[in-house]
């Protein structure tokens, strides 16, 4: 198989993929009540670091005391997605599987530069470019696609 063939099968993949999860968080996940859990933690994290710079003792008691229940929000809304990622784990995982035994540690995509950062590389001289596994592009691409999808549907804060 070509290298863009493969390149352009996989990306399509992690397309399909990204839509069916985000599509899953947004029918089992209440996403306006995560967004403001997310907001209002965001904004208390902010609060909390401008009193430790400036020193406010009281104010920072203060937020210890409501630190707590932010926290516990916020792991409630986190255990929700979690639940969703479970769903997929299995399907994602025979997937992987299926498509590592078919395209093996041949090269499926080019890179323009050389890197080598744990199981992600791009090290195999490919002409002007290198060349990169399965693995390397399957990563690339979900982070790349779930990334575009999650903001689009706003299952992404």
């Amino acid at each position: 198989m070509l290298i863009i063939e493969s390149a352009l099968i996989i990306f399509a993949i992690s397309l399909v993929s990204a839509l069916a999860s985000n599509i899953l968080i947004m029918k089992k996940v209440d996403l306006q009540t995560s967004n403001e859990v997310m907001k209002a933690y965001n904004e208390f994290i902010k609060e909390y670091r401008q009193a430790i710079s400036e020193g406010d003792k009281e104010k920072l008691a203060r937020l210890e005391k409501k630190q707590k229940q932010l926290q516990d929000m916020v792991m409630k809304t986190q255990m929700e997605r979690l639940k969703v990622s479970l769903y997929l784990l299995v399907p994602f995982l025979i997937l992987f599987y299926v498509l590592i035994f078919y395209f093996g540690n041949s090269i499926v995509a080019l890179s323009p530069f050389r890197f080598s950062i744990f199981y992600f590389t791009a090290n195999k001289p490919a002409g002007i470019a290198w060349g990169m596994n399965f693995v390397t592009w399957y990563i690339l691409t979900s982070i790349f696609t779930n990334t575009i999808i999650g903001k689009a549907l706003k299952t992404m804060p």
